[in-house]
């Protein structure tokens, strides 16, 4: 289902410094992007940055004329920075959807852990599954501050747990300690964790489910040069096995227990 594409910017805001939020207008037929697929975009000229980028889809809607995806992004380097001066009506190459996308349980409490920017595709999947009638949804939303909860208003707060590292909204601490601490109750049996953040965070979020004998998936974070597995530059190492998978074909989105978190960690 994949397409190379030429995307026209629709609207782009800066949510917080150095963080953005862009909304990208495609011909109406474009696929629907699934949680947790990302899209691979040329931030520059076809030499610099060399590589593309990907992004998680934070939304996606049909409008008269034209599909829209909206993407959440943080200044990290030059490419984002290119990005950061997008202005509406400019043209962005675009290969997408891609990758693999949460595969929810009907039958489990969908326990949805964000770190960060990792929440843009769980605020997908989280909209996806209250228009599907999933039978109960929590979300728990870690960030540094207060300001970098993109889409917190998004969410029900009857069914939302908040922590920041600074202390400026909810648990002061990371989200992993909150669940742990503020709702344990949330990791009983017949929950299943999906979680999207940066890589330590995920894997503390695998350790925790691991040791209440939990389902986690986890969506990771990587620079997807190629986005089509050639480049062998996102090869994450399997658990028992010395394999290694490309997670831009084979992921983002894996089974936590496939991972070695501890080589990973390096």
């Amino acid at each position: 289902m994949a397409r190379l594409e030429t995307a026209r910017v629709a609207a782009q805001e800066e949510t917080h410094p150095g963080f953005f939020r862009l909304e990208l207008a495609f011909a109406p037929d474009f696929p629907e992007p699934l949680p947790g697929q990302y899209l691979n975009l040329r931030v520059g000229t076809r030499i610099d940055p060399l590589f593309r980028r990907p992004f998680g889809v934070a939304e996606f809607r049909r409008e008269r004329g034209v599909s829209v995806v909206e993407l959440y992004y943080g200044v990290v380097g030059g490419g984002t920075a290119f990005m950061a001066a997008w202005r509406p009506g400019e043209r962005v190459d675009c290969l997408g959807p891609l990758g693999t996308a949460y595969q929810v349980d009907p039958e489990r409490v969908a326990l949805l852990v964000a770190g960060g920017r990792g929440a843009a595709p769980l605020l997908y999947l989280h909209r996806l599954l209250r228009e599907r009638g999933h039978p109960r949804i929590r979300f728990a939303f870690g960030a540094r501050s207060k300001e970098l909860l993109f889409g917190i208003e998004r969410l029900r707060e009857e069914d939302l747990l908040v922590a920041t590292e600074d202390g400026s909204a909810g648990f002061r601490g990371t989200i992993v300690d909150a669940l742990r601490e503020r709702r344990p109750e949330w990791l009983v049996a017949g929950a299943a964790l999906y979680a999207c953040g940066p890589e330590r965070f995920l894997g503390a979020s695998a350790a925790l489910a691991a040791s209440r004998g939990l389902p986690c998936q986890v969506s990771l974070e990587g620079l997807y040069g190629c986005g089509i597995g050639l480049c062998r530059g996102c090869a994450v190492p399997l658990a028992g096995s010395d394999r290694y998978l490309m997670q831009c074909i084979e992921g983002p989105v894996l089974d936590a227990s496939r991972v070695d978190w501890e080589r990973m960690h390096g």
